[in-house]
C-alpha cells in the first residue's frame, strides 16, 4: 500500500512517500481503507519532533481518519466489511480504568495516539480499534467526516463539556484554524455572543460566517484592547484558547475576573512562565479539553448530520502532496481543514 511515511523529523520535506505491506487486523482490530485524512497541527509538530520514545515505527501521521472497513479481526463488534466508519484521535483500548468508566477515556493511561503511537492515515490503509471507530452517518461524506472527531469533536468538547458556555455568555475564540472555525460555529449554537480573534485578515469573512459576533484581527496578535471593547472593558467571561502559550498573557488582558479559560491547542510547544499570583487573585479557572471521547463524537455526527454544524473542508489534496499541504497549514493559508486522499 501507498503511506507517507516521516523519516526523519525535521521539514515538510523529510515526508516520503513509499509502500508498506497492508497490515492484518489482529483481535478487535479493523482494517480501514482510508477515503479520507484530515491534516491537522498536531501532525506538524510530531514531523517536527524530536523525536520521543514510543512513536511508532514507521511513523505514518494523520489521526483524522475516514474510509471504509476492508476487514476485521476477531472479536470485532457492531461493524462489518463495507461499513462507512471515522475515527477518534486516539485509541482507548482499556475500557476498565476510572477514566474509561467515567467518560474521559481521552485521558486513559493505556492511550495511544493514531499517527503517533500507531500508525496513523497517511496511507491507504490503517487498522483501528472497533471500539475507535463511528459508523458515519448516511448524510456524512468521507471528506467531511474525516474531521469531525478532531476539528469539530475536540470544540465540542471545549464549548460544551469542559467550557459549559451557558446561553448570554461572551465567548472569546482565539485562532481561525480548523479548531476555531469549528469552536465558533459549536458556541454560536449554544447561545453565545462569540468573539473571534485572528492575524490573518482573510479569515474575517469566514470566521463572521461561521457564526462569530465580533472579530478581532490583530496581526501583531495584541488582541485583548479589542476584545475589551466589544465588552465593555469587562472581558470575556469564556476564552476557548486554540493557539497556546503564544497568546496566554493577551489572554489573560482579554478575561474578566472569575471567567475560565479553556486550553484546547498549542501551535509551539513551547513552555512560559506564569504568575500564579495574577491568575489566583482574578479567580480565574483553567481547564483544558482533551481530544474526543466515543461519547462526544456520536453527538457531533448526529449535529453535522442534522446541518448543525458544517466541517469546513478548505480543500483536498492527494495523499502524495502531503508536503505540500503541511507547508500550507504552516503558512496559515488554509480556512478550516486540508484533507488528504490516498
Amino acid at each position: 500500500m501507498k503511506a507517507v511515511i516521516v523519516s526523519e523529523h525535521g521539514e515538510p520535506d523529510v515526508l516520503a512517500l513509499t509502500e508498506l505491506e497492508i497490515p492484518t487486523p489482529q483481535s478487535r482490530q479493523v482494517l480501514v481503507r482510508v477515503h479520507a485524512c484530515g491534516v491537522c497541527r498536531r501532525d506538524i509538530l510530531i514531523r517536527k519532533g524530536p523525536a520521543q520514545r514510543g512513536y511508532h515505527r514507521p511513523l505514518v501521521l494523520g489521526h483524522e481518519i475516514a474510509g471504509e472497513v476492508a476487514a476485521v479481526g476477531e472479536e470485532v463488534r457492531g461493524l462489518k466489511v463495507g461499513d462507512r466508519v471515522c475515527s477518534t484521535q486516539r485509541e482507548y483500548v482499556c475500557g476498565c480504568c476510572p477514566m474509561c468508566r467515567t467518560d474521559r477515556e481521552t485521558l486513559c493511561p493505556d492511550m495511544r495516539f493514531l499517527g503517533a503511537e500507531a500508525m496513523g492515515g497517511y496511507a491507504e490503509y490503517v487498522l483501528v480499534h472497533d471500539d475507535n471507530l463511528a459508523v458515519l452517518p448516511r448524510d456524512v461524506d468521507f471528506t467531511t467526516g474525516a474531521i469531525v472527531a478532531c476539528a469539530v469533536g475536540t470544540s465540542y468538547n471545549a464549548v460544551c463539556d469542559t467550557g459549559q458556555i451557558r446561553q448570554g455568555e461572551r465567548v472569546l475564540i482565539t485562532g481561525g484554524g480548523g479548531l476555531g472555525m469549528h469552536a465558533v460555529q459549536i458556541a454560536h449554537a449554544a447561545g453565545a455572543y462569540v468573539i473571534a480573534s485572528t492575524r490573518t485578515p482573510d479569515k474575517e469573512a469566514a470566521l463572521r460566517e461561521a457564526g462569530a459576533d465580533h472579530v478581532v484581527v490583530a496581526p501583531d496578535g495584541a488582541f485583548a484592547r479589542g476584545v475589551r471593547a466589544v465588552t465593555d472593558g469587562r472581558g470575556a467571561e469564556v476564552v476557548i484558547d486554540t493557539v497556546g502559550a503564544a497568546v496566554f498573557h493577551e489572554i489573560r488582558r482579554a478575561i474578566m475576573p472569575g471567567g475560565r479559560l479553556v486550553l484546547v491547542g498549542e501551535v509551539t510547544g513551547k513552555p512560559i512562565e506564569i504568575d500564579m499570583a495574577a491568575i489566583y487573585r482574578r479567580g480565574l479557572q483553567i481547564r483544558s479539553a482533551v481530544s474526543t471521547s466515543r461519547r462526544q463524537l456520536e453527538m457531533v455526527l448526529r449535529l453535522v448530520a442534522r446541518g448543525i454544524v458544517r466541517p469546513m473542508v478548505d480543500r483536498t489534496m492527494p495523499l502524495e502532496q502531503a508536503a505540500a499541504a503541511h507547508r500550507l497549514v504552516e503558512d496559515n493559508a488554509v480556512v478550516g481543514r486540508i484533507v488528504l486522499t490516498p
